[in-house]
């Protein structure tokens, strides 16, 4: 990210980093257990033949809590028709009537699909047995304008097992400390487009990570579940286990006002759409190429009618990149967190979803966010690259380090040569920026891309002995340089902005020139 700030430094107020959306779901896992799940309808005295009635009356029970706290607190409650009818947009409706009240605004119920406990009979044992399976039941919203967290709801299942879906926003969470603490700032759909205190701003950001959540969220258990107590009275331990069960954390680029943005975005958009796709992404993920990989990478440009968002898929974990009004906003959804890895017992493993492991799903955040951000700034919105690129249409006389013979002459690219622009497109692998490249490396992602011809393939001595030409070309042009006392190259900072704009116009053209599919 350093790069990207030293690039636009004049341009951006600063940035800021932290959680935005936050689901957190409760199970109670011993149900989960066949043994704890008897040893349960045991104490209870429920037989698993009149399992259905014993959940009915719980689910009544459910309903009787609810309807107490409704008229202890007179807030607003209603029945929804359809799971599709956008449920924040009524808890804001309530707000906006009154901005100053806090805690419960509303508590609206609907009947969704989800995954529940039944006991079904097995033909084969001729016994009833327990099952888990989809099952549509009502589900109860309670919505919160919460004295630390802001907008936040609370979603309670009222069938077995009642798992419990609590959705927190890290922004809503960040504006209502900066309210306490007096500390002036200007928002615009759910970003913060002015901060006065950057630095302090961020501290409290990066509280949000070090939060007791299970007290907070047992807080809220107590509440509204009214067979909560039981359970942990029969189990003998704390009902509901908490994990992650999605969360985006984003990076907030702070420009100074909006025209600036939008000079700079559409060229962002561009050299995302057409250049940084392929194994570019895996980069991104802090991913090494693995030829074994066999997942799904996939990028994507999208128009929505506030604007374009560029998204790039790994492993289910998606990183986006938008503009809300002064802010570029990158941000990194983690629906999959074993794609990453967190260190215990001295040991890097595949990261679980506890919500113990937060902290570290911030850590790698930050990073994927940072290294988009630097993969940006490889890209000149300005347009004084046009004499570095012209300089390469002519033959240069240099003499390369390390070499004690006289100067001699490099011959020129033709910089819209089908061949050349495979190899630029081959120098730019996104894999190439963690370890670099070898001859052998070219020459092999070369003949993938199917760049020389069939004379040339028939020796590979005389091919590798091109390839060699070829490196010395470049670095005989500052486009490419070789780390020192190895036979690695890299491709300089110079070779990165030129080669991006190269590739850019080329894919651009091409781009434009394809027809509309009817």
């Amino acid at each position: 990210m350093e790069k990207f700030i030293e690039k636009y430094g004049e341009k951006i107020i600063g940035t800021q980093h932290g959680f935005d959306r936050i689901i957190i779901k409760g199970y109670i896992r011993d149900f989960y257990i066949d043994r704890r799940f008897h040893y349960f309808l045991n104490h209870e005295g429920c037989l698993l033949k009149d399992y259905n009635k014993y959940v009915i009356s719980n689910s009544q029970e459910i309903k009787k809590r609810v309807d107490s706290i409704e008229q202890e607190t007179k807030c607003y409650r209603e029945f929804l028709s359809s799971p599709s009818i956008d449920k924040e947009k009524i808890a804001k409706e309530i707000l906006s009537k009154d901005p100053e009240k806090e805690g419960l605004l509303c508590i609206l119920s609907v009947t969704e699909t989800s995954q529940a406990i039944t006991v079904r009979g097995n033909k084969q044992t001729k016994l009833k047995e327990r099952r888990c399976e989809l099952r549509r039941c009502t589900h109860y919203y309670f919505y919160y304008n919460d004295r630390e967290f802001g907008l936040m709801h609370v979603r309670l299942q009222s069938w077995l097992p009642y798992t419990i879906q609590i959705y927190i926003n890290g922004k809503e969470y960040l504006k209502k400390q900066l309210d306490k603490k007096g500390i002036k700032y200007q928002s615009y759909n759910n970003s913060i487009t002015y901060l006065k205190e950057l630095e302090e701003a961020q501290k409290i950001s990066n509280r949000l990570i070090e939060k007791k959540w299970y007290e907070v969220f047992d807080s809220f258990v107590q509440k509204i579940n009214p067979i909560a107590r039981r359970i942990e009275n029969i189990l003998g331990r704390v009902a509901y286990s908490w994990c992650i069960d999605e969360c985006e954390y984003a990076t907030d680029i702070l420009f100074k006002d909006r025209e600036t943005l939008a000079r700079l975005f559409p060229r962002f958009v561009e050299y995302a759409s057409l250049c940084q796709v392929g194994e570019n992404i895996f980069t991104f993920f802090g991913r090494k190429l693995n030829n074994h990989y066999m997942g799904e990478v996939v990028s994507r440009k999208k128009n929505y009618q506030q604007g374009f968002c560029v998204k790039f898929m790994m492993d289910k974990n998606w990183l986006k990149m938008y503009d809300k009004y002064s802010v570029l906003r990158i941000e990194i959804t983690i629906n999959n967190s074993r794609a990453f890895k967190v260190r215990k017992q001295g040991k890097w493993l595949p990261m679980g979803k506890s919500i113990s492991n937060m902290y570290r799903i911030a850590e790698v955040a930050q990073k994927c966010n940072e290294r988009y951000l630097d993969s940006l700034a490889i890209l000149d919105c300005k347009n004084d690259l046009e004499k570095e690129i012209e300089s390469l249409c002519n033959s240069k006389i240099t003499k390369l380090s390390g070499n004690n013979a006289n100067a001699r002459p490099y011959g020129a690219f033709n910089l819209l040569k089908d061949f050349t622009c495979k190899l630029f497109n081959t120098l730019m692998n996104g894999a190439y920026n963690i370890k670099g490249f070898t001859r052998k490396g070219i020459t092999e992602a070369l003949i993938k891309l199917k760049a020389f011809s069939p004379s040339e393939m028939s020796d590979m001595k005389k091919l590798l002995g091109k390839v060699t030409r070829l490196l010395s070309k470049l670095r005989a042009h500052g486009l490419i340089t070789r780390y020192p006392k190895t036979f690695k190259y890299r491709v300089t900072q110079k070779g990165q902005e030129i080669i991006s704009r190269i590739l850019l116009f080329k894919k651009m053209d091409l781009w434009v020139g394809l027809p509309v599919m009817s």
